[in-house]
């Protein structure tokens, strides 16, 4: 210790203490989180809607182990008090680009596509996922406007969500009149 109150690491076993105060500092602050969450949807005058996610992770198996898994809910009632069932049809599934196996599996409320191997491990590290698919009973048409009521990321996720966007692309001649996007827990205004 120094005349000011100062620690200082001296020797051979001081700066190995260093190297290993080091790595387990940048150990504890790597985690399993989604980076960015980006969506863009296209909107169809027939109420079409094709959606392509890219997710971007880093995995340091944990939790991602084999992949992720993503929840779309397809059940829901509308503000009639009507159970409406979105149709989804998967297109491609991909990790850093390439074709990715998948899975699908019933929930309650909608589907859960299990994107990875169940054979082999994700490398740690920074993965993009992307998934595209097609919706229809999403956009809601109603005598003086069309309103598209979308969650972007969805609400099943276990890990932080550092930023999401989306952008969407409506049918020529379409005019916005009024949007509103929220962040937090499902029923959330924040």
């Amino acid at each position: 210790r120094s005349s000011k109150g100062q620690f200082l690491i001296m020797g051979k076993w001081g700066g190995i203490l260093f190297t290993l105060i080091l790595m387990m500092t940048s150990l504890a602050q790597a985690s399993e989180v989604i980076q960015s969450y980006e969506v863009l949807a296209k909107v169809f005058p027939d109420g079409q809607v094709d959606v392509r996610e890219d997710i971007t992770v880093n995995a340091e198996n944990d939790q991602i182990r084999h992949g992720i898994y993503r929840d779309f809910p397809t059940d829901y009632t509308d503000r009639m008090g009507n159970r409406v069932r979105v149709s989804f049809e998967l297109g491609q599934v991909k990790r850093d680009g390439s074709s990715e196996p998948y899975h699908i599996d019933t929930l309650d409320n909608g589907l859960r596509i299990y994107i990875g191997d169940k054979d082999n491990f994700v490398s740690t590290g920074m993965h993009r996922y992307t998934v595209s698919y097609s919706v229809r009973r999403v956009i809601g048409f109603f005598d003086s406007y069309d309103e598209l009521y979308w969650n972007v990321t969805g609400n099943g996720w276990v890990f932080p969500i550092q930023k999401a966007f989306i952008r969407i692309e409506f049918p020529t001649g379409a005019v916005v009149g009024q949007y509103a996007g929220y962040t937090g827990g499902l029923g959330t205004q924040g």
